[in-house]
């Protein structure tokens, strides 16, 4: 980003940052990018094979070029070794979360209608998965694929220390579960969430137990008396309202047995409420995408695990965004 006089961002470089993220999200989805994962090849030899209009491959590929996607040789084009995981058959592929965020993308465009009246500008999540299946299962695959980037720092953020029974609050495709499972010995997470969303977690991760469950129903969908030594809330309280977020928050603790711990994963601000740089503008996505969503300040998160009666409650963060709160279940 290139700095202006007197400080702070240039505003006509953030205005045409778009024209990028839409040449990546072309090449993608067009197939130009798998046409030339390989090998270099002509704009009018991956028009042939692609059904595609040749000019215009051959300005995608320029452009391309031009953003180092790309590198000429001869009159070929061939992607750069920085872009081969926007090959779909990368064995790190960014394809599917290129789709994923071209979904958004074209929501963002709404962005200040939202501002004017604060509503969301996509449908939400069980009307979108009702509606569209397999647009919602790339979806999950997706943040799936996001997780496995940079998920990382859950196990040592959670801070479990022994093994015991974890349930996986709305853990779709269970990145998160598989996580903790690999790093705490003896640990046994178990996913819940919709059973339209089960076929992803089987794909994914098939080695992670699912039980159907709904964050509508009380408890969850879970029978009375059951706890569990630990339950995870990953990246649920930022697509809902606050007092939502306490609803939440509230039946989790109630599943913990005496002593357990409740962890809460989640896109935290501190309390000017414009920081970390980037959960500032993860809460402007949220403000597009979920009705009512938003990411929250540190204090306000910490006070629903009080509320819920936990306690030794605390924040802990790490070098990425997202951030742990904590807390434990009155002993006995």
């Amino acid at each position: 980003m290139s700095p202006v006089p007197g400080g702070g961002a240039d505003p006509l470089e953030l205005m045409t940052a778009y024209q990028h993220s839409a040449i990546v999200a072309a090449a993608v989805r067009t197939g130009v990018a798998d046409a030339i994962a390989h090998r270099a090849r002509t704009a009018q030899e991956i028009a042939e094979e692609r059904s595609l209009h040749a000019p215009s491959v051959r300005k995608l590929l320029g452009a391309m070029t031009a953003l180092g996607l790309a590198a000429r040789e001869g009159g070929r084009h061939r992607l750069t070794g920085a872009a081969a995981e926007l090959a779909s058959d990368h064995p790190r592929t960014l394809a599917t979360i290129v789709e994923k965020e071209w979904f958004f993308y074209k929501a963002w465009g709404g962005l200040d209608d939202a501002v004017r009246d604060g509503h969301a500008q996509i449908a939400p999540w069980r009307e979108r998965l009702a509606a569209d299946p397999g647009q919602s299962e790339r979806f999950l695959g997706a943040l799936d694929d996001l997780a496995e980037r940079f998920g990382g720092e859950l196990p040592a953020l959670a801070g479990l220390e022994r093994g015991g029974r974890l349930l996986d609050v709305g853990g779709g495709a269970g990145s998160h579960s598989a996580f903790l499972a690999g790093a705490v010995p003896g640990l046994e997470p178990t996913v819940l969430d919709l059973p339209e969303v089960e076929g992803v977690l089987r794909a994914r991760h098939p080695e992670l137990p699912f039980v159907a469950g709904d964050l509508d129903l009380p408890r969850f969908g879970r029978p009375d008396g059951e706890t569990w030594d630990a339950v995870l809330v990953a990246n649920i309280l930022h697509d809902h309202p606050a007092d939502r977020c306490r609803g939440l928050v509230a039946p989790a603790a109630g599943l913990l047995r005496a002593g357990g711990t409740l962890l809460v994963y989640e896109w935290v601000l501190d309390e000017s409420l414009d920081a970390p740089p980037a959960v500032a503008l993860f809460s402007v996505m949220m403000l597009v995408e979920n009705e009512g969503g938003a990411a929250y300040p540190g204090s306000q998160v910490s006070g629903w695990l009080e509320e819920a009666g936990l306690r030794d409650v605390e924040i802990r963060r790490g070098v990425g965004p997202i951030a742990v709160v904590r807390g434990r279940a009155p002993e006995g």
